[in-house]
């Protein structure tokens, strides 16, 4: 399997923390979907840092990416994603959210 094919994708903290998870969710941004399909290092190393993002915001964007991609085909009724935010991060998210193309 090349580097590229690598199913999994890690997202980091400027905190430090990272947030390993599959690709196929990942791909649900466009930021990242770009970072990984062009010249960039990040491309064969599934790496992506995030400077401006703290672990908590990182978290929830990964678990939204997730939750997207596991309801993308569901034609039932879908859970409310917002009632996993607490209010205090909501402007938060909403900004990393904008930032990453979510």
């Amino acid at each position: 399997m090349a580097a590229q094919e690598n199913p999994w994708v890690t997202l980091v903290s400027q905190d430090g923390h990272r947030f390993i998870f599959p690709r196929q969710a990942a791909l649900g941004s466009e930021m990242i979907k770009t970072t990984l399909s062009s010249d960039f290092s990040e491309t064969t190393s599934g790496r992506i840092e995030l400077p401006e993002q703290r672990a908590e915001i990182v978290e929830k964007v990964a678990e939204y990416l997730v939750y997207k991609d596991r309801y993308k085909e569901t034609k039932g009724e879908i859970p409310d994603f917002k009632d996993r935010i607490k209010p205090e991060i909501a402007l938060e998210m909403l900004m990393a959210s904008d930032y990453m193309e979510c």
